[in-house]
């Protein structure tokens, strides 16, 4: 809900209290609206505590979360820096794998290549 201000009230003669006299000569309308006055303050005060209070916890949360989020992510970086480097020892052993490979199969051809060429000679 939003708080909207009670109108200004017009100035008032000063208080019987001001003057030195009793509480029996108070106006009935200013002591009821110096009441009033004073319940409004006590409301408001009141609200902006619960709001400051909010404010605190929400700040706490904030941080919480900040501090979890950053616990994450140092975990997510040091989680992909390992898979990085399995990867790329994975990667560089298929590599000489194949460079392995290669090299059979060029030592195969050619001595395909010898016998054929032993047995053509032979024909």
């Amino acid at each position: 809900p939003i708080y909207t201000p009670p109108a200004p009230t017009p100035p008032s003669r000063p208080s019987a209290r001001g003057l030195g006299f009793g509480m029996a000569d108070e106006d009935p309308t200013e002591k009821f609206s110096l009441e009033l006055e004073t319940k409004q303050l006590g409301e408001l005060q009141e609200s902006r505590d619960e709001l400051l209070s909010r404010v605190s916890h929400l700040k706490r949360d904030l941080q919480d979360w900040r501090f979890k989020l950053d616990t994450q992510v140092k975990s997510y970086r040091s989680e992909l820096g390992d898979l990085r480097k399995t990867l790329n020892n994975e990667v560089t052993s298929l590599r000489d794998e194949f460079a392995d490979l290669r090299n059979t199969l060029k030592q195969q051809l050619e001595a395909t290549a010898e016998m054929a060429a032993e047995e053509a000679e032979e024909e």
